[in-house]
């Protein structure tokens, strides 16, 4: 959910109500290497909620009755399209789902084995009454040889591995959001274990986050503890450093004191890299 897919919805907005369909399960059965999402799942509806304010809308999570400018999510499970040809998922799209115009980038793949291409979703959009409108790339700030000149989700992928989060918020349009799940008994006890020790820091385990961390180091952030669904206000945000290292997210109890209170999730939002020198750790998947 970067800058590119902000800039379809824009556009999609324009022409209707904006619904951002996406695909569930792609890796699971192509057989790829399961990775964590850089987008946390329990956080999508406030991106949602983010490009709605954006455009004008009332905000995504309203459900069915959301008006104006707001953007809703429609999942479709790959393993149950991934067969159709180009023609059949467009006709789907629009007998199915009720689609009236596409909205889509000018390098859109789509169809069995991506046989699909922008000119023949023209072509069977027109022959089944939906108006198709192609966006250009945005292109990223810094190009590269390797990547390309485009914002992608490989390049904020790579950005955040390298612990380049000015360059990754830069691309996502705003700052990444890492998300730790502190739902489960062991983050619970390490929890209480810092409420009752001598020592400062809250220790996060990067085996409990949703999402794709950046590279161990020291950041500057902002935390919100047991954020609530789709909620864009950071009125309680905390900001503070943190540090990376050892596959843990090390939290001054001090600077966020009712971190140790927490019961559902802390999300870090991540401003800036402020130093290296917790690179040498063993981080956490991704």
């Amino acid at each position: 959910m970067h800058a590119g897919h902000f800039a379809l919805a824009k556009r999609a907005a324009a022409l209707g109500e904006p619904w951002l369909v996406s695909f569930s399960g792609m890796a699971r059965t192509l057989g790829w290497e399961e990775k964590l999402p850089i987008t946390a799942p329990s956080d999508r509806a406030r991106v949602l909620n983010l490009w709605s304010a954006a455009l004008g809308g009332e905000g995504a999570s309203g459900g069915e009755g959301a008006q104006g400018g707001a953007i809703r999510e429609h999942s479709l499970p790959f393993a149950a399209v991934r067969e159709k040809s180009p023609e059949e998922f467009v006709d789907m799209l629009v007998r199915d789902l009720g689609v009236r115009a596409i909205v889509t980038g000018e390098n859109y793949r789509f169809g069995y084995k991506a046989a699909g291409d922008v000119a023949a979703l023209k072509e069977f959009g027109a022959k089944n009454g939906a108006k198709v409108d192609v966006v250009e790339l945005v292109p990223a700030a810094r190009p590269d040889a390797t990547l390309g000149d485009q914002v992608s989700s490989t390049r904020i992928r790579a950005a955040l591995m390298r612990g380049d989060v000015k360059s990754a918020n830069d691309m996502l349009g705003r700052e990444h959001r890492l998300v730790c799940d502190v739902s489960g008994a062991a983050a619970q006890n390490s929890l209480r274990v810092a409420l009752a020790g001598d020592g400062e820091d809250v220790l996060l385990s990067l085996e409990n986050v949703e999402n794709v961390p950046p590279m161990d180091g020291q950041y500057r952030v902002r935390i919100v503890v047991d954020p609530e669904s789709g909620d864009t206000s950071l009125k309680n945000a905390k900001e503070t450093t943190v540090s990376l290292s050892y596959g843990r997210v090390a939290v001054n109890k001090y600077d966020v004191f009712d971190i140790q209170f927490a019961r559902n999730a802390v999300a870090i939002d991540f401003i800036d890299r402020s130093s290296k020198s917790y690179a040498n750790g063993v981080s956490g998947r991704w």
